[in-house]
């Protein structure tokens, strides 16, 4: 029976085709969608994923996001500091600073200030010492600034990443890059510049902070750690998923999921029309076939069955061809500015709307089978 089916679904190789393509275009928007969304998404809240060792998370209540951040007086961090139970707090500082490149260009730079004793926000190293961070001057960028916007063009046009003991200028002053860090990039396609809280307040002027990162004494009570700091109304305590969770609703409300959920529903028409409209017809052209077989005693169950069959294999090879198709795309943008997220839940997503186009597909023939009559033959 199965035989039977596979022979007459690719007995018209250009219906076939044009099936499999269907769901491979609405696979392939669906998921790619969803994954540059997710990227995005996690680039919004990035700076607490980096930043693993504390347990709470102490900012201005106004504050929402790093595109909405409203900064403290110093003076808050001797206040978390003195909470019972807290083992240890430190600032965290945040500005966008015009930063030029050796080569003359101008860019709004994400920088950060993190505590000169402790060095604790500092990004992993793939070159340099973290201790070098001491240095007057010293700053920590990302590997696509060093080999974009800080990288040194030649006469011909070849260019040069950025090195160690390079130097160019933020805010006007000298800065020496004294590491290269895995640093994930922020919403927007900024350098990310990491330095100490003194040298930060040189090149910014300030002398206010964005963040407090805590961590409490073993055995402690988060949650009552947290109560006693929002005791203190000028500030809001939270743990790092709802800090998270807190950004992340901010950027949700920016309008940005109705765009990407366009993008999807898009993706469901395509799979819908294309493939459901050539699948159709191509049971169309079969239909002599299901009238052979039902005038030789074949049931509506085994015609429901060879349907199934059919819709199911197209929609096996649409969904592993646009699948790969996302994930392909998704390495070779691998360390650029570009953002992509694939985790297995939407692939699970995604496999569960391309089997809901599967079923529309074959639905949508088997109510034209089960009103053939077998004696349409007899007009053969």
């Amino acid at each position: 029976m199965f035989v039977v089916a596979f022979k007459m679904l690719i007995g018209n190789r250009a219906a076939f085709i044009g099936a499999i393509f269907g769901i491979f275009l609405a696979v392939l928007l669906i998921s790619q969608q969803s994954a540059i969304f997710l990227g995005l998404l996690s680039r919004s809240y990035r700076i607490v994923t980096a930043i693993s060792q504390p347990d709470i998370w102490i900012i201005d209540p106004s504050t929402r996001g790093e595109d909405l951040i409203r900064s403290m007086p110093k003076s808050y961090l001797s206040y978390v500091k003195n909470v019972q139970n807290v083992e240890w707090a430190v600032p965290i500082d945040y500005l966008q600073l015009p930063a030029a490149s050796p080569s003359g260009i101008y860019k709004l730079a994400e920088v950060y200030g993190i505590d000169d004793e402790t060095l604790i926000g500092a990004p992993i190293l793939i070159e340099g010492n973290i201790q070098d961070l001491h240095r007057s001057g010293g700053v920590i960028i990302d590997t696509i600034s060093a080999n974009g916007f800080l990288a040194k063009s030649l006469p011909d046009g070849t260019k040069v990443p950025a090195k160690l003991h390079d130097t160019f200028e933020i805010n006007g002053q000298r800065a020496v890059i004294i590491g290269i860090g895995k640093i994930t990039q922020g919403f927007y396609p900024q350098p990310v510049i990491f330095t100490t809280t003194s040298q930060f307040q040189k090149y910014s002027g300030s002398n206010r902070l964005e963040y407090i990162i805590a961590k409490t004494r073993k055995n402690a009570d988060v949650n009552q750690v947290i109560q006693e700091i929002n005791a203190y109304k000028q500030v809001l305590a939270m743990t790092d998923r709802q800090f998270a969770s807190r950004v992340e609703n901010h950027f949700l409300k920016t309008g940005i999921l109705i765009n990407f959920g366009l993008s999807v529903g898009l993706g469901l028409i395509i799979g819908f029309s294309i493939a459901g409209q050539i699948f159709y017809i191509m049971t169309i052209h079969n239909l002599n076939y299901y009238a052979l077989i039902k005038a030789l005693g074949g049931g509506e169950k085994m015609i429901v069955q060879m349907i199934f069959f059919q819709a199911f294999i197209v929609g096996i090879i649409g969904f592993l061809l646009g699948t790969a198709v996302t994930l392909l795309w998704g390495f070779a943008i691998t360390n650029t500015t570009l953002a992509f997220e694939f985790p297995w839940q939407l692939l699970g997503l995604t496999g569960s709307l391309t089997l809901i186009i599967c079923l529309f597909t074959a639905l949508l023939s088997i109510k034209k089978v089960f009103r053939l009559d077998p004696q349409i033959l007899m007009n053969v």
